[in-house]
């Protein structure tokens, strides 16, 4: 397995006492560089071996070789006692002559000085470490363990070793046995609960409570405190703690990158936007801020702004990150509502194809489809829901999709952009689709209006004219069943007044080609009753003196 370097090195500061001195270490034991780089160009004045031997460090993770190097050497200069320089150098050294490198570490570990200091042959092991000489590492490291055999530096050495080997079960195992030989020693809970936070938030929380008893002031606590509770998705209390903590000229973008999120996901979505984009001008290429960016731009509406967030998140190099359905569905979402829904809807198969939780994807996407404007392309996954589901889809679903379907249809017809021939027969298709739906749904709750009323006017869609009367046995069986209903007149008065409409112009028409009594009658009958539940209804009036007015088995006037 490869190695990756580890970022371990004395936790204890050689003749060092003070609380302040510490904290520095702490930062960067826990990958916080930017906290730790302030704190040690703070102290070269007052401690420069010290100071230097961790920005040397610091630089080292950065890849800045050479600028590692010159602390190193600075360092050295201002004490030639202090070995943790001399270790850092040694380094070099050992990658250009491997023989001579571990001379070297070995005649620091031989000083008289160092036999006993844990502290020193816990940063000899490292450096063993991170140059994948196992056997050599494993000598060091027991070479310390017999130097200290109660101190804490080794467990926690070989957690950071297990966990970046992605062991992190392990690397707990090996904290809880730091806290275990001094408990007053506050960095393994906290790296304890860098681990727990993510896959046992609650037990984190326990950890960081001990901190905090311990010592209420250690500033390391908060934040890690509040990935626990936001990860357990109590997001006001993460808010809450990092409103304590936080100082946007001092935080890490590690803190802002877990205030933006809590920020975001309590849906505070213009003050996470604020924090991402202060966040984005000191690390333009943080993925995770690039990503709440593009979230943020679709939540707050802000579609242009969002199209620009989602092609620069999706330009960024992935290095170790990696993208989630999420993502994809969002740029999606971006590009619907841009006007661009063919290119929406290759990312929305991209998010499709990357998991196997569909069922609910294919909904959101239909959902946000019609919220874009396309109810067509919305019924589509639809569709493909309910099809997935196997016959176990709720009825308001095929509700949903049966009016996406209705709904396109409509807008169709009414598009000036697109050929009115290939428009009629798309809406034709759209229709018959919406017909079968709601028909289920009749079928599936025949005491609800639902099915009958939409399937009524699916199919008064279908005949514009009024000439086939396809939606009259639609809004009769409506009627039937409304009238079953208790105090149906005011319960459904809408729905009547739509049924006498249709039914009183249907027979006006029948009446217009035929001229029989009884269409005559029918007409009448139905106006009458759009005049009881509306006297004012200007139609009803004109259909009823127009008929009234013309003989038995005779044509009405014509106007």
């Amino acid at each position: 397995m490869k190695k990756h370097f580890i970022s371990f090195c004395v936790g204890l500061l050689l003749g060092s006492t003070a609380f302040a001195q510490h904290l520095g270490v702490d930062y960067f034991l826990t990958d916080q560089l930017d906290k730790a780089n302030e704190i040690f160009e703070s102290q070269l004045a007052e401690n420069p071996a010290e100071a230097c031997y961790y920005l040397g460090e610091i630089a080292y993770l950065a890849g800045d070789t050479a600028r590692a190097r010159a602390f190193y050497e600075k360092g050295l200069a201002a004490n030639p006692e202090y070995a943790l320089n001399k270790i850092g150098l040694a380094k070099f050294l050992l990658k250009t002559d491997q023989k001579a490198g571990i001379k070297a570490l070995t005649d620091i570990s031989k000083e008289k000085a160092n036999k006993k200091n844990v502290e020193v042959l816990i940063a000899i092991a490292k450096v063993y470490y991170d140059a994948n000489l196992s056997a050599m590492y494993e000598k060091a490291l027991n070479s310390a363990e017999k130097a200290g055999k109660n101190s804490p530096l080794v467990p926690m050495l070989r957690g950071d070793v297990l966990k970046s080997k992605d062991d992190m079960g392990g690397a707990a195992g090996e904290y809880e046995q730091a806290i275990n030989f001094d408990e007053k020693y506050l960095l393994p809970y906290i790296k304890a609960a860098q681990i727990y936070a993510d896959i046992n938030p609650n037990f984190a929380i326990e950890k960081l409570n001990t901190v905090l008893e311990i010592d209420s002031t250690y500033p390391l606590t908060n934040r890690y405190l509040a990935r626990a509770y936001y990860n357990i998705g109590h997001y006001a209390t993460a808010i809450s703690i990092h409103e304590k903590s936080f100082n946007i000229n001092s935080s890490g973008i590690g803190e802002l990158t877990d205030y933006a999120a809590a920020l975001f996901f309590s849906q505070r979505y213009d003050d996470a936007t604020n924090l991402i984009d202060k966040g984005l001008q000191r690390d333009p290429l943080n993925f995770v801020l690039n990503r709440l960016r593009m979230y943020s731009a679709l939540e707050t509406q802000n579609y242009s702004a969002g199209l620009t967030a989602a092609e620069q998140f999706f330009a960024l190099p992935l290095k170790n990150n990696k993208y989630i359905p999420r993502d994809y569905t969002t740029y999606g979402d971006i590009l619907s509502f841009n006007k661009l829904v063919d290119r929406a809807s290759e990312q929305y198969t991209k998010a499709i194809d990357m998991t196997s939780e569909k069922l609910e994807l294919y909904k959101k996407i239909g959902e946000q489809l019609n919220k874009a404007g396309y109810p067509g392309a919305g019924a589509e996954y639809y569709s493909m829901f309910i099809e997935a589901m196997g016959g176990e889809a709720d009825t308001k679903d095929y509700y949903t999709m049966g009016t996406y379907l209705y709904r396109a249809a409509n807008a169709i017809v009414r598009d000036t952009t697109v050929d009115s021939t290939y428009a009629a027969n798309k809406a034709i298709e759209y229709l018959v689709k919406a017909d079968t739906t709601f028909g289920t749904i009749a079928a599936r709750i025949p005491d609800n209006t639902l099915g009958f009323l939409y399937r009524a006017r699916v199919n008064a869609s279908l005949d514009p004219e009024t000439t086939k009367g396809t939606a009259k046995p639609h809004y009769e069986a409506l009627l039937n069943l409304i009238l079953t209903k208790e105090n149906y007149t005011k319960s459904y008065r809408k729905e009547l007044l739509e049924i006498y409409q249709y039914l009183s112009y249907y027979y006006y028409l029948k009446f217009d080609e035929q001229s029989l009594d009884d269409d005559k009658a029918q007409v009448i009958a139905y106006s009458n009753k759009i005049l009881e539940l509306n006297p004012d209804n200007a139609i009803a009036k004109q259909l009823i003196e127009a008929l009234m007015a013309t003989p038995e088995n005779g044509k009405k006037k014509k106007k």
